[in-house]
């Protein structure tokens, strides 16, 4: 089957924040939605979480000290933008297309700070209604700086995902970004795609 091939550059224009917990509480998280213990983080994901973080604090992936994305991350923002504009150019299911006809390469996805930039932490409320009433707790998460960048390649199946439908989609990363608090601003970006 022919596919197209597509190298894209993004670059935060707002700070972005870290999704991943530590690695013994994201090992017992996926342990404890099988029952037989079956489920288990993938060793490559595994050993580039953190070991240990203050509690409540998100993280970044890291290799070799670095901090990396997966694949599944771009993927998602991809999946997520497809739900929302499904019907997009008059594409129907636009969200299954892209999970069975876009991939995602590499698996780890260098993340370039910008000269100077560093990591640092974001502090904030988390609100939530429960049965209980209204809930506020504390989260923290690890910050990359605007002009963080990094780079991935497409493979685009032959079909219904054109060029203009790939650049719409990755549009709507100036408005609702990558990773945690996309609401709040943080992961927004610019694209380059060629």
């Amino acid at each position: 089957m022919k596919t197209t091939s597509y190298h894209v550059k993004v670059t935060f224009v707002t700070p972005v924040l870290g999704t991943q917990p530590q690695c013994d509480v994201a090992s017992e998280f996926i342990a404890s939605k099988f029952e037989d213990n079956a489920g288990s983080l993938p060793d490559d994901e595994a050993e580039t979480l953190p070991e240990k973080l203050e509690k409540g604090t998100t993280a970044f992936h890291k290799l070799n000290g670095l901090p990396i994305m997966y694949d599944y991350q771009v993927k998602g923002f991809l999946k997520e933008v497809g739900r929302i504009f499904n019907g997009l150019h008059g594409v129907k299911a636009l969200r299954s297309k892209i999970d069975n006809m876009v991939f995602v390469t590499p698996r780890r996805i260098a993340l370039n700070l910008p000269e100077g930039g560093c990591i640092e932490f974001l502090e904030r409320p988390l609100r939530a209604e429960t049965a209980q009433g209204p809930r506020i707790s504390l989260a923290r998460s690890e910050m990359l700086p605007e002009g963080t960048w990094f780079e991935f390649d497409l493979s685009v199946f032959d079909g219904p995902i054109t060029d203009d439908i790939l650049r719409d989609i990755l549009d709507y990363g100036q408005y609702k970004g990558f990773l945690q608090w996309r609401n709040g601003g943080y992961g927004r970006f610019e694209f380059v795609i060629s």
